[in-house]
């Protein structure tokens, strides 16, 4: 072969290889920089790990030859992407940033909504909707987990790399993000489930008010489900009535009712609650954040006057003495004590006697057909008799229990400065 043509040949495939090598080099950055990546300083040895439910990671979709969307090579990673950010088994919630960068923003804009509709079609709908396990924490049924739908929270950008820093134009340093678009996933529960997190009834702490007494009704109190964005329920209506007028009781006095304890009883507040919860259907225990409260005198103090409220047992329901505390401080004297939703009812105000303590209390009577008479064994008592005016006398023990005060104190209801007092700093009152 004559050597000037193996010469030639040689030169000329050198050169297709340098060619081929200076193609190579061209287009190795630019499909380099498509994938899924996490915010990483240093090198992420283990990408496998680290995208296993990370906080935040991105996707990045190179140019693409198709100016209007994305190249078929990218299905596979919005198919990973999409696995890793929309799996039911995922717990994180993210949010999506959707930025293209390129110098023809109507190019740009056409290749995001590509890119939109693909996760939109992906879940069968007009927009990304993600379905999620979310762990929840219900004041009725205690822990449990709903599935949580909601529509993803998407925003859009569209950016000229000329017009950036070049800081602004890579991805964790290395990645050129020219010509490209840039999917962010990020962790953001409040966005995705709500800002409030939780649903409240009352969404507030609030107070119910009677004539003399009041309820002071924390927030969630009567029903709360932490972390879900569920809508409460509605038709919330709480009603307090108290009855601590002393005649009005006298005239139809029985005991607090109790199978085996003898209660003397000093007066009553009903409490009536509706609301679309059954609180008898919950399975948890319910808490003591609701704090019933009314106005007492120094002699009622001084008796060691309690609330009773029903309260279940393995027997069923029974009156139980309620931890009884008196505020603190130099307004008003006032009595409060805690109860939960299951004891709108009523509340009552009394003392746990003796059987031997009977006779200190109450009179006897020889006949069941007395006005107000009431039975303890095979006796019969009332709490009053009158006097030459008809006005009622009872013995000092169960006197000291009834609210007796002035006509022109007794007109009053609970005042303005007790309205915003706090449960905290009570003194217990003990027997």
């Amino acid at each position: 072969m004559d050597r000037n043509k193996v010469y030639n040949k040689l030169i000329n495939n050198a050169k297709r290889l340098l060619l081929t090598v200076v193609a190579l080099a061209v287009a190795w950055p630019l499909a380099a920089q498509s994938g899924l990546y996490v915010p990483s300083a240093k090198p992420v040895r283990d990408m496998k790990k680290a995208l296993t439910n990370p906080e935040v990671f991105h996707l990045v979709l190179g140019p693409s030859a198709d100016a209007a969307g994305y190249a078929v090579d990218d299905l596979d990673l919005l198919d990973s992407a999409y696995n890793i950010a929309f799996s039911v088994d995922n717990p994180m919630l993210y949010t999506m940033t959707l930025e293209g960068y390129g110098e023809n923003p109507h190019e740009v804009r056409s290749r995001l909504d590509a890119v939109y509709r693909y996760f939109a079609m992906r879940c069968h709908s007009q927009f990304p909707i993600r379905y999620a396990r979310n762990p929840i924490r219900c004041s009725c049924n205690g822990d449990t987990v709903e599935i949580l739908r909601f529509e993803v929270p998407v925003q859009t950008a569209v950016y000229r790399p000329s017009e950036l820093p070049e800081a602004r134009r890579m991805l964790n340093k290395s990645v050129d993000l020219g010509g490209c678009v840039l999917v962010t996933f990020r962790n953001n529960p409040d966005e995705c489930v709500g800002a409030a997190r939780g649903c409240y009834v009352p969404a507030a702490d609030s107070t119910v008010y009677g004539y003399y007494a009041s309820m002071l009704l924390a927030k969630g109190s009567v029903y709360s489900v932490e972390n879900t964005k569920d809508t409460c329920p509605g038709g919330l209506l709480i009603n307090i009535e108290d009855h601590l007028n002393y005649r009005d009781i006298l005239d139809r006095y029985h005991l607090i009712p109790h199978r085996r304890q003898l209660l003397a009883q000093a007066g009553y507040i009903v409490i009536r609650g509706r609301w679309p919860m059954v609180s008898d259907s919950c399975s948890e225990v319910q808490k003591d954040s609701i704090f019933i409260r009314i106005p007492v005198t120094q002699e009622q103090l001084d008796a060691k006057l309690k609330f009773f409220a029903k309260v279940k047992t393995s027997r069923g329901w029974e009156y139980k003495q309620l931890p009884t505390r008196k505020m603190p401080g130099k307004g008003p004297l006032m009595l409060q004590a805690p109860i939960n939703v299951t004891q709108f009812d009523t509340v009552y105000l009394g003392k746990r006697i003796q059987e031997k303590e009977v006779g200190k209390y109450f009179y006897e009577v020889d006949s069941p057909t007395e006005a107000a008479s009431f039975a303890i064994g095979k006796r019969f008592y009332v709490a009053s008799r009158p006097d030459k005016e008809g006005q009622p006398v009872m013995k000092k023990p169960l006197k000291q229990l009834f609210r007796i005060v002035p006509e022109q104190e007794d007109d009053q209801s609970t005042p303005s400065s007790e309205k915003t007092r706090t449960p905290k700093g009570e003194e217990i009152i003990e027997d």
